[in-house]
């Protein structure tokens, strides 16, 4: 697995901070799926004690982006096809649902925020910042999960959130490309302003559907690494 290297962090009590390099080095493939987190190398490195780059990790094992086995260490999770397909099958459920709820609330307010979040994602992206892409991306999505007024359907997006994160980053890798064409979201963006339901839906089932295969053909091939 290839070396990893940190830079040193000012404040030493900044957690998030922490939080945000780790899944950055996730998200960017610095840090492999089944990879152990060598804690004396990057506190050394990030110049933080281990204390609080303990509390980091452990936050990102409630997001469920790393694992830790007792006696063994804290590893990134290991991902497999039926993982992503789990996940991708939930969250096109989950979307349809959503917009279905979301669909009578729209008002101009959920249009400005959704171009909001559009342009956010659409600078990323010109920006070649992977992290950031996929951050903006669900961002966006996520839009139709907070409009929906719905306790649950939030609770359970925002658990699927971490692993999502994680599975489009790899996504990016099968793809060998940096980030997505910055019009990828156009069309969605548009169906979500207009006055088809069925079709906005149709449209977000479509996009979770793309290049899936390639993933998922991705994915199979990390599970034959040796040492998998």
């Amino acid at each position: 697995m290839g070396k990893t290297d940190f830079s040193p962090i000012a404040d030493t009590t900044r957690r998030a901070e922490i939080v945000a390099l780790l899944r950055r080095a996730i998200l960017t493939g610095q840090l492999e799926p089944g990879q152990k987190l060598n804690e004396l190398r990057i506190s050394e490195q990030m110049r933080v004690s281990r204390a609080p780059l303990r509390e980091a990790m452990r936050e990102l094992v409630q997001e469920g982006i790393l694992t830790s086995i007792p006696y063994a260490g804290t590893f990134v999770i290991d991902v497999t096809a039926k993982d992503i397909d789990d996940a991708y099958s939930l969250n096109k459920v989950l979307d349809e649902f959503a917009i279905e709820q979301t669909w009578p609330q729209r008002d101009q307010r959920f249009f400005d925020e959704l171009d909001r979040r559009h342009e956010a994602v659409k600078q990323a992206t010109r920006d070649l910042d992977t992290t950031r892409q996929i951050e903006t991306a669900l961002q966006l999505h996520g839009l139709i999960y907070e409009w929906a007024d719905n306790s649950v359907l939030l609770e359970t997006w925002q658990r699927l959130i971490s692993r999502l994160q994680m599975y489009f980053a790899l996504h990016q890798q099968a793809r060998k490309e940096p980030v997505p064409a910055e019009d990828v979201h156009e069309t969605y963006v548009q169906l979500m302003k207009g006055t088809d339901m069925r079709a906005a839906q149709r449209h977000a089932r479509e996009h979770i559907d793309l290049d899936f295969e390639e993933l998922l053909s991705y994915a199979r091939g990390l599970e034959k690494r040796p040492g998998a």
